[in-house]
């Protein structure tokens, strides 16, 4: 079973993108903060493993668009990765509501 969100497979996803190696890296370790951290909160006792095997491949491609790039043009990566990785994990979870 492919695990989209590891962090080998963010940090491949990203690799593809026009943004430099250092760029890619602290968005993946942005990414990958900001599940543990909604995993940890929103589903307490979950294995964070197991959870992020569940998580949809497309919900990468998703956050990696919204992540890239800002609406003015500038990449995302470079002025705020972890607040925006977060913030679009709050968004996401006013939409679900946890089930535990």
């Amino acid at each position: 079973m492919k695990d989209p969100f590891s962090p080998e497979s963010i940090r491949q996803r990203l690799s593809v993108e026009q943004i430099s190696p250092a760029q890619a890296e602290r968005l993946a370790e942005a990414i990958i903060g900001s599940l543990q951290k909604t995993c940890k909160e929103w589903f307490p006792g979950v294995d964070y493993d197991n959870w992020r095997q569940m998580l949809p491949e497309p919900l990468l491609d998703v956050l990696v668009q919204l992540l890239t790039w800002s609406e003015d043009g500038q990449i995302v990566a470079d002025h705020m990765p972890t607040v925006a990785a977060a913030h679009i994990f709050l968004d996401l979870q006013n939409f679900f509501t946890p089930i535990c």
